[in-house]
Order: C-alpha cells, then sequence, then structure tokens
C-alpha cells in the first residue's frame, strides 16, 4: 500500500482507538486526532494523572481538580506525529472504559 491509501484509511478511521507499526518495527497506539497529506497524529493516553495521585489522601487529591461525586481525574493524551510514508499497517483496537 503506498501513502494515500494509508491517508483515507487513517480519515475513516479518526477520532478510533487504532495500533500503527511503522517500517522500522515500532508500534504506536492512540486515537487518530489529524490527518493531512504527509502526517497523521494519534493521540496516545497516559496514566499520568493517575500516577500522580498515588499515595495521595483522598481530601487533598480532590482538592486539587475539585471535588464532585464520582469524580475521577480523566486520563490525558500526548499528540505524536507518524509520517505516513512509513506506517507499514494499521489496524482497529478495542477500548474500554
Amino acid at each position: 500500500m503506498n501513502s494515500n491509501d494509508y491517508q483515507q484509511i487513517c480519515w475513516n478511521c479518526m477520532n478510533k482507538y487504532v495500533g500503527v507499526q511503522t517500517t522500522d518495527g515500532k508500534s504506536h497506539d492512540g486515537f487518530i486526532a489529524h490527518v493531512d497529506q504527509n502526517y497523521v497524529t494519534l493521540a496516545i493516553p497516559t496514566d499520568e494523572m493517575v500516577d500522580r495521585l498515588t499515595g495521595l489522601p483522598a481530601h487533598e487529591a480532590y482538592r486539587q481538580f475539585g471535588y464532585h461525586p464520582g469524580f475521577f481525574p480523566r486520563r490525558r493524551f500526548f499528540q505524536r506525529r507518524i509520517p505516513l510514508s512509513t506506517i507499514g499497517g494499521l489496524f482497529l483496537l478495542p477500548f474500554f472504559f
């Protein structure tokens, strides 16, 4: 497949959780956030905020974010741009809350 084929597939999978394997053997998984002529941008979820709360008393953790019953900090995402020309495989992944 060429980069135009992968661009079309990325457009069809926009905002879906996908796995991307590059030609150099690296694998990335995340939500497709943006597609342009040369790059696809993945929003990759991280548990950074959950890791920061580990070991803190509940009142200190909630004070930083505001307290609401049933509130838990949302996941954060970081972006990674991948050139379309280096994509070797793209596949949909299941995503659970």
